[in-house]
């Protein structure tokens, strides 16, 4: 269970403005919300060491080049954490491989990889996972067209 960080109706604004625009300023996030530019450095200082914030990040578009998305479901041959810790390690450390989620089903895991092209990516499943001996079976899914893209959490503002 994630620590919950008790947050008011001022954190939670700042955090929906700062999701949609990381680089907003104090000053002109109080332009926004009803505190002063000093009041809110604070706050998302406290936000960023209380581990509520954690990243900025520039999302980029296709426009600099072509890629291959594509959406691996895996199905894993162990359960156990000490088991799995080398092929979640792997999975870690690897730039293309952009999500990593446990989930419930059929299925344990799902990646979401990115690749230059089919090239690529049949190099990246026979190298990560056909031959790793904790994947007893994967099923990929190629996206055709992403219509949206955001890893903003839906905050309510009440």
């Amino acid at each position: 269970m994630p620590d919950i960080c008790r947050l008011d109706a001022y954190d939670r604004a700042l955090l929906s403005l700062l999701q949609k625009d990381a680089l907003l300023t104090a000053e002109e996030l109080a332009g926004e919300v009803a505190l002063s530019p000093s009041a809110i450095a604070r706050r998302v200082r406290r936000l960023r060491d209380q581990g509520v914030i954690v990243d900025n990040h520039a999302v980029v578009t296709e426009k600099i080049g072509p890629f291959l998305t594509a959406l691996v479901e895996v199905q894993l041959a162990h359960h156990g954490i000490a088991q799995l810790e080398p092929l979640f390690h792997k999975l870690m450390a690897m730039e293309e491989v952009q999500v990593i989620m446990d989930v419930a089903g059929s299925m344990d895991l799902v990646l979401i990889v990115a690749v230059r092209d089919l090239d690529s990516f049949n190099s990246f499943a026979d190298q990560t996972l056909a031959g790793d001996p904790l994947v007893r079976r994967y099923e990929t899914r190629l996206i055709k067209r992403r219509r949206k893209f955001t890893n903003a959490w839906p905050i309510e503002l009440n």
